[in-house]
């Protein structure tokens, strides 16, 4: 649905939402990413060498942990399973050694996020719901991208391999 007439065509839930089988296919890609973004997180938190940035970020994680959780218990909600993160090693998702290398890689990983959540938002139409609870979540993923944009500024941007 084109973004202008959305306001216009949901009016009272006017139109076509996508069925509660629908949505978990489509929101369980957006869990596991969350997973993998707070997964490189966890992993550069303990490691940056800067306690400002690590402290700055490690404000963020509450709000980032509950949105994971937000997202879980939609898709439980429609009756789906979402994934936990089980899979995933600690710190698996991290990368690098380096302030700049680990912020840069959150950065990458955060804004990958968010440009998915956004696009999910715009294209889809979810019940009033599940799209209120992308776009919380896509707003903490901005919040999230201005503190790291922030940090990185500072920072030249490794050559990647």
């Amino acid at each position: 649905m084109f973004p202008v007439l959305r306001p216009i065509l949901n009016k009272g839930g006017a139109g076509r939402y996508i069925s509660r089988e629908e949505t978990v296919p489509r929101l369980n890609p957006l869990v596991a990413q969350h997973l993998r973004v707070l997964s490189a997180y966890d992993y550069a938190l303990p490691r940056l060498s800067s306690a400002i940035d690590a402290t700055e970020l490690n404000a963020l994680m509450p709000y980032a942990r509950t949105h994971a959780a937000k997202l879980s218990e939609t898709v439980f909600s429609m009756g789906g399973t979402p994934p936990n993160g089980t899979d995933l090693e600690p710190g698996a998702s991290g990368q690098g050694t380096t302030d700049a290398e680990m912020l840069y890689h959150i950065l990458d990983l955060e804004r990958a996020y968010h440009d998915a959540l956004s696009e999910e938002v715009d294209s889809v139409h979810h019940q009033e719901r599940t799209r209120a609870i992308l776009t919380h979540v896509a707003d903490g993923s901005e919040t999230r991208l201005e503190a790291l944009r922030a940090l990185t500024n500072r920072l030249p941007r490794p050559a990647r391999d």
